[in-house]
């Protein structure tokens, strides 16, 4: 594309940049400009050479002794030979109105005859362009009446080059519609590098802008000298000498914004100088026309830069995706559903977490509870406590992860290592340098990349190195936190291999790395916590959260009339309360169970009779429920259990349509073509029905469109109380076998065919 300006790049350095004498800054400018250096195989000028006493003449083409003179001295002989044998000697005063003209009639033939001009996939939009090239000169005249020291007979070397050519194109359209575009660039550059000449290299540039003002003088120079180029090869297209076919290869722009973002960078080093009061209202003038040359270029550039910031994000995107799809910001906010404010307040306040929180070096805090003592609840707030920015210490970032028994995704310690990573990959924008615009830390790039490498289609991280790119990654950070929730719904071999090697990072962190880890009271996780700072959540801990969830949900209730149609005594509200929090004990879960029975009740007396008998913890609470499934219709009954068995044993949580056809499944023992059930393909039962029946016990996840039990204790108390709904752990793994058996045979398209097919 550098033929554009007829400019050659050699394979070997810069004659320069091994120069002892060479200074920092030059060396620094030759790193960043080198394509504004001059042509290393130009050759030098000769005295004697013929072309050179052309040049040096200024009756030739009306040049003065000016920038474009250096630049004429700097094209190569053969092409000066060219610039001397085809241009004439227009007066000065006459060259740029003549031009405009040109220009005008180029504009009118190519309106007159729609001319077109496609390059690969890209159409010119040749009137947009011809408007351009005429409001170039046109703006170009405005420079004489700003500048007190404007030279008339300025670049009338390129002007008397625009001319030529736009004369030797005319009758001929798809040279006029090439010559359009080329030319348009042209006059832009003239008439944007003039200002900058008036601007930046005016006799009286103060000495402190010396060096500044020689880089930009010999930038320009080479950017004149590119600009002659092109008009000899442009004059040699036209006239036959070189094949049609290359004039694309001379209209490509990518050069030209490569000259025109290094001059502009050197521009930018002269915003400091200070001019004297005479030349600011010239100075401010200019920069107000020189506004006018920018469109373009502008509008190119920010175009290119979106395309690339687009693609830029989608590489990240995809990086990310590649370590886990785990989608824990969803969790998170499934997490803090139904959270009364100021939930946690106690924990912050207490010894052991602040102790943990100001620690200078890497700590670990574990917070343990009963089954239903709000942990979940209470890690969502506390996450959202060490991620706030007016927090009283600042954590940089915070990770997180929700573990849950029922979710392959969210038990494998893989995956949780993988979904921390993904979350510790992004760094702080403002204190970490990054691996490019992609906003990738450098290590997690690296990791990605190795991975790419490897043929296997599904190459992903092991646990090892998940490990130490974990441990590298959280040296990005000035002060990380990792929040672990629910560790036991994770296996034993899980939790063993994810707290081992936590600890490991902990010891080799150079970081003030944080880590709280929430789980019931596990024997094994003791073991691995026991001599470590730890928060037992017992209730008189969050015995306050528990009022305050309490309270609120009264009022919330009778409010939406769900309680007596919002008939309750201020007496009454208050009685519901004491009594409720008096049998608590520190189980939020226990709490919801009761307000969600008293609002099926319908009078006042009834719902005072239900607060003497209230059940004693989750086990009794659970075993009314199953006595209520009970003594439902057998056809509820049969969907409810159904619904229940399936949830109890599925590999994953099942899509509310799989669970219907689950529940509606009822399979004969001996499968054969002969005894298939009549079942639709379509069902009429809503899942909403479905969850009611099961009273409860299962809730529709709206966020990932799966149904789970309401707490890991319901599965818990389904899998040790066979007694209770007369089901065996084993015979219910046989019927869901049976059922997937049978679904794979069925003639009909049933929901539940991917799901037993996996």
């Amino acid at each position: 594309m550098s033929l554009l300006f007829g400019l050659r790049r050699s394979g070997g350095s810069s004659p320069q940049s091994n120069d002892p004498a060479t200074t920092p800054r030059e060396r620094k400018r030759d790193i960043l400009l080198p394509y504004l250096k001059p042509n290393s195989r130009s050759t030098s000028p000769n005295p004697s050479s013929p072309s050179l006493q052309l040049a040096v003449d200024p009756s030739i083409a009306g040049i003065s002794n000016d920038l474009w003179t250096e630049a004429y001295h700097k094209v190569p002989d053969k092409l000066k030979h060219h610039l001397a044998a085809n241009l004439n000697k227009p007066e000065p005063a006459d060259i740029l109105q003549d031009v405009l003209q040109r220009a005008i009639q180029a504009k009118e033939a190519n309106m007159a005859k729609q001319l077109k001009l496609k390059w690969g996939d890209k159409e010119f939009d040749l009137q947009e362009t011809a408007d351009r090239l005429v409001q170039w000169i046109t703006r170009f005249k405005q420079v004489g009446d700003i500048a007190i020291q404007y030279d008339p007979v300025h670049a009338a070397l390129p002007w008397a080059g625009v001319r030529f050519i736009l004369l030797l194109v005319v009758g001929q359209q798809e040279k006029l519609a090439a010559a359009i575009v080329g030319m348009e660039r042209v006059s832009m550059l003239i008439g944007r590098c003039t200002i900058y000449e008036q601007l930046y290299l005016a006799d009286d540039t103060p000495k402190n802008a010396k060096e500044a003002t020689e880089n930009l003088h010999q930038a320009l120079v080479t950017l004149y000298t590119a600009i002659l180029q092109a008009l000899c090869r442009f004059i040699r297209v036209f006239q036959g000498r070189i094949p049609y076919c290359f004039i694309f290869l001379y209209t490509d722009h990518s050069a030209a914004r490569e000259h025109n973002k290094g001059i502009r960078i050197l521009v930018y080093s002269f915003q400091h100088v200070m001019l004297s009061r005479d030349k600011l209202e010239e100075f401010r003038k200019l920069q107000e026309l020189l506004k006018v040359f920018m469109p373009v270029i502008s509008r190119m550039d920010k175009n290119l830069i979106k395309l690339y910031k687009e693609i830029e994000e989608y590489k990240r995107i995809t990086i990310l995706h590649w370590f886990s799809t785990v989608p824990y910001r969803e969790h998170h906010n499934l997490a803090c559903e139904g959270r009364v404010e100021h939930t946690g307040t106690w924990l912050f306040t207490r010894k052991e977490f602040m102790s943990w929180e100001d620690s200078k070096t890497p700590a670990i805090l574990w917070l343990h509870g009963i089954p239903g003592a709000g942990k979940t609840k209470l890690v969502s707030a506390t996450i959202e406590h060490l991620g706030r920015p007016t927090g009283r210490v600042q954590f940089d970032k915070v990770a997180f992860f929700y573990c849950k028994r029922d979710e392959v995704d969210r038990r494998d310690r893989e995956k949780v290592l993988r979904s921390l990573i993904k979350q510790l990959a992004c760094p702080p924008r403002d204190t970490i340098e990054t691996a490019g615009h992609a906003r990738i830390c450098a290590d997690a790039l690296e990791a990605y990349n190795m991975a790419q490498k490897d043929p296997s289609p599904h190459c992903q991280l092991n646990f090892e190195a998940s490990l130490n790119l974990f441990g590298l990654l959280i040296e990005y950070f000035e002060h990380p936190a990792v929040v672990l929730d629910a560790l036991d719904e994770c296996s034993e071999e899980v939790r063993g291999h994810l707290l081992r090697g936590l600890l490991s990072v902990i010891k080799k962190a150079k970081r003030p790395f944080k880590v709280l880890i929430s789980s019931r009271h596990n024997l094994d996780i003791e073991n691995y916590l026991r001599d470590l700072p730890h928060v037992c959540i017992e209730a008189r801990d969050n015995a306050q959260d528990i009022e305050n969830y309490v309270r609120q949900q009264l009022i919330s209730r009778v409010q939406d009339k769900r309680l007596l149609q919002g008939n309750v005594s201020e007496e009454l509200s208050k009685c519901i309360e004491e009594v409720i929090l008096r049998c608590a004990n520190g189980m939020f879960l226990w709490v919801d169970w009761q307000l969600r029975d008293l609002c099926k009740l319908m009078r006042e007396s009834d719902i005072r009779t239900r607060l003497g008998k209230l059940p004693k913890g989750l086990t009794g609470v659970y075993n009314e429920i199953i006595s209520s499934i009970k003594s439902q219709p057998d056809c509820n009954l049969s969907l409810a259990t159904n619904a229940l068995k399936w949830m109890l044993v599925s590999k994953r949580p099942l899509r509310p349509a799989e669970l219907i056809a689950a529940a509606e499944l009822n399979p004969p023992r001996s499968i054969s073509a002969h005894n298939f059930p009549a079942t639709s393909e379509v069902s009429t039962l809503g899942v909403e029905v479905l969850i009611h029946s099961c009273e409860g016990l299962l809730l529709l996840d709206k966020q990932l469109d799966v149904v789970r039990f309401s707490h890991l204790s319901v599965q818990e108390y389904l899998e040790t109380q066979n007694e209770i709904w007369d089901v065996n752990i084993i015979d219910v793994q046989l019927f869901v076998s049976e059922s997937c058996l049978w679904t794979l045979q069925s003639p009909l398209n049933l929901p539940l065919y991917e799901y037993s097919a996996s």
